[in-house]
């Protein structure tokens, strides 16, 4: 990134201090800034740790049905993402705000579409939000030290059994969080979408809420390493743009995915990619069928 590009991001200015300050000071801020990143992180693992091989292990001896005993672990690990959240805001880092109250459109349980601007928007959003479950890398919930509390929470894990654990939360009440691009978005632009997304969406018949995520100024974005902290304190901001019936959008995903993520581009003023689709997408692509494989874990995974 150059440093033009540091300086100016998504037309916020990440380091408005810099001619403002005396040079020595100015550093000395911006080193104090990054330490308390690495130190809300640092809290933030140790609390992952010992919740998951200390808390939930006894959540897990209460009586309950698998649902009862997620949806407890779930508010668990939702009041940890609250704890971690203050403590970023009250450091004056990072903070989340959203106008809207819930994300579902009804009672049903709707899959959740979002671009992806910060590696703090998942905890954003599960700790605003109730009843709503990521997806999480294969080497994340496979991790020895890690996969407990993947387990505990209902994540899912983006394995070959992405698709039929995204249908189990769905009946189980969950909301499912999906970013289409499948890691998170550069600065100032947005990678392709893949359509396992909108695929669960249509065997699930589950509404499709599309959420706007803006991060301002950029924070632990893509390419945005943890010392590169703005000056002032980053706001991430969820607005809920529309709910979509899959069942009304007739039986081809893939379309679907390239209407949505042109929608994303028009809405986020990013320019369509270079690189245009490849041939096999731009093929005509066959109804699906019972029969119909699911989407590889790439093409969902987050």
């Amino acid at each position: 990134m150059t440093r033009r590009a540091e300086e100016l991001v998504d037309a916020v200015p990440l380091y408005p201090l810099r001619d403002r300050l005396p040079t020595p000071l100015y550093y000395a801020y911006r080193f104090a800034r990054t330490c308390l990143v690495a130190l809300c992180f640092a809290a933030f693992w140790s609390g992952v740790l010992l919740v998951g091989w200390l808390w939930f292990p006894l959540l897990a001896l209460w009586p309950g049905t698998r649902a009862e005993k997620l949806h407890r672990a779930q508010r668990a690990a939702r009041r940890g993402f609250k704890v971690f959240h203050g403590m970023m805001s009250s450091l004056r880092l990072y903070r989340h705000t959203s106008a809207a109250t819930r994300l579902r459109p009804g009672a049903a349980p709707a899959v959740l579409i979002a671009n992806h601007p910060t590696l703090c928007d998942v905890t954003s959003i599960m700790a605003r939000f109730p009843h709503v479950v990521a997806l999480a890398r294969v080497g994340f919930a496979g991790h020895p030290l890690l996969r407990r509390l993947v387990r505990s929470c209902g994540l899912v894990s983006a394995g070959t059994h992405v698709i039929v654990d995204c249908l189990e939360r769905l009946r189980l009440g969950f909301d499912v969080i999906v970013f289409p691009e499948g890691t998170r978005s550069p600065v100032g632009g947005l990678h392709r979408f893949h359509r396992g997304a909108f695929e669960l969406a249509m065997r699930a018949k589950a509404p499709i809420v599309l959420l706007k995520l803006t991060c301002a100024p950029s924070a632990l974005s893509k390419g945005l390493p943890i010392w590169k902290v703005a000056d002032h304190t980053a706001v991430l901001t969820i607005e809920v743009i529309d709910t979509i019936s899959p069942e009304a959008q007739g039986t081809d995903s893939r379309a679907l995915c390239r209407a949505i993520e042109e929608r994303y581009r028009a809405l986020l003023g990013y320019p369509a990619p270079v690189a245009q689709a490849s041939v096999a997408e731009a093929a005509p692509t066959p109804k699906p069928t019972a029969s119909t494989p699911a989407p590889t874990p790439s093409e969902i995974a987050s």
